[in-house]
């Protein structure tokens, strides 16, 4: 059941790193520059199985700054108020998304029923635009280097490639 991302780690006084995290055990202490494995069981990240190279156990590693019980608690309340909030946002946005259409007893056209000011809309409007990340990007702030002299470029791009290199 333990999986091996089939990488080889190295010992270091802080324990091995692993997905951007240190673990430790007491069976580490002189073992400083060995090389290693890691296997691990899915969504377990509490702790790991450290093997050599040849795939022997060595031993059991522990997250090495773990958070506390309290400290896990009140994480999880806070998440699940930004969910309840994240849903609760949903939901207002569906019910202003909906358009609602007169009646009609003879065919004609579809009329639109929902009136809304000028200010109301460009109020909406201006918080929509606001929060959309791609738009503040600035994808244009660094413009990207030319590509090297020795790859091959299209001819579309190859003039204003070497315009732009002189």
């Amino acid at each position: 059941m333990l999986e091996d991302d089939g990488r080889v780690r190295k010992l270091s006084s802080h324990g091995v790193r692993w997905r951007g995290r240190d673990y430790l055990g007491a069976w580490m202490a002189g073992q400083a520059g060995l090389s290693v494995r890691i296997r691990h069981m899915p969504h377990h990240d509490h702790e790991v199985e450290v093997c050599d190279r040849a795939g022997r156990h060595l031993g059991t590693a522990h997250l090495a700054d773990a958070g506390t019980r309290q400290q896990l608690d009140e994480l999880r309340r806070t998440r699940t108020v930004r969910a309840r909030r994240l849903r609760e946002e949903v939901k207002k946005a569906e019910a202003l998304r909906r358009q609602r259409f007169a009646p009609a007893t003879a065919p004609t056209p579809a009329q639109r029923l929902g009136a809304i000011t000028v200010a109301e809309a460009d109020q909406e409007l201006a918080a929509a635009s606001d929060s959309d990340m791609a738009a503040l990007a600035l994808p244009d702030l660094i413009p990207p280097a030319p590509p090297p002299d020795d790859w091959i470029t299209p001819a579309s791009l190859r003039s204003a490639t070497r315009e732009e290199k002189r």
